[in-house]
This record gives C-alpha cells, sequence and structure tokens, in this order.
C-alpha cells in the first residue's frame, strides 16, 4: 500500500544535467512508492544563454511547466515553441529537441516524466 509522503527542495541536491549546460533537482523517480507509470519529476534550471542540448526520452513522453525566464524549445521535425513562465510543453516519447534560455535571468522549470 503507498503510503503518503513529504520532501522538501532544500533537502534535495541540484545536480548537472545534460553534459553541464543546465542543472536539476530529482524530485521523484522510478524508486519512488508511486505509480508505475512515472519515471520521473525534476526540477530544471538553465543559465542565460545555455542549453539542453539535443536528447530525447526513449519510450517516455515529457511534460514540462517553465516557471521563469523565456527561451525557446526545437525539435529536430522542425517545430518550434518561444517560452515564458506559464507555459506548458508535451514532448512525446523519442521526439528530438533542445530548449535554449535566450533571456537574461536563469530559465526554471518542472519536468515530468511518464510511461509513452
Amino acid at each position: 500500500m503507498r503510503k503518503p509522503f513529504k520532501k522538501s527542495l532544500k533537502t534535495i541536491p541540484v545536480e548537472e544535467a545534460h553534459g553541464g549546460q543546465g542543472k536539476r533537482q530529482v524530485l521523484l523517480s522510478e524508486t519512488d512508492p508511486l505509480s508505475k507509470h512515472l519515471k520521473a519529476m525534476t526540477k530544471g534550471y538553465l543559465a542565460p544563454g545555455a542549453i539542453f542540448d539535443w536528447h530525447d526520452h526513449h519510450l517516455v513522453d515529457e511534460f514540462f511547466l517553465v516557471l521563469s525566464g523565456r527561451g525557446i524549445i526545437q525539435y529536430k521535425d522542425g517545430a518550434e515553441f518561444s517560452l515564458s513562465a506559464g507555459d506548458l510543453i508535451y514532448s512525446p516519447a523519442d521526439a528530438l529537441h533542445r530548449i535554449e534560455n535566450q533571456g537574461d535571468d536563469t530559465m526554471e522549470f518542472y519536468f515530468i516524466r511518464v510511461d509513452e
């Protein structure tokens, strides 16, 4: 049986992501006692001018909410969206994409990854 639990961002370490261009905190992962469909929930940070370079999530859909900053997400198939606080983006499984911070402030996001 699953039980309620609490975590604090203050106690979750910040680690490098995507080769050091960005940073993240892994808030939830497959090791947490949750849905078998949840792969991860992370908080991401992208400094001004930095890029989460080309990557995909094999067999995993990704949803993310932009908390602050402004930038762009590009997909290898040519799709492209500008990003700013309050935007919610859906990236289908295996869709090659990159995110670039085009503003003067650190971009912050919440990412949720689930089985497709």
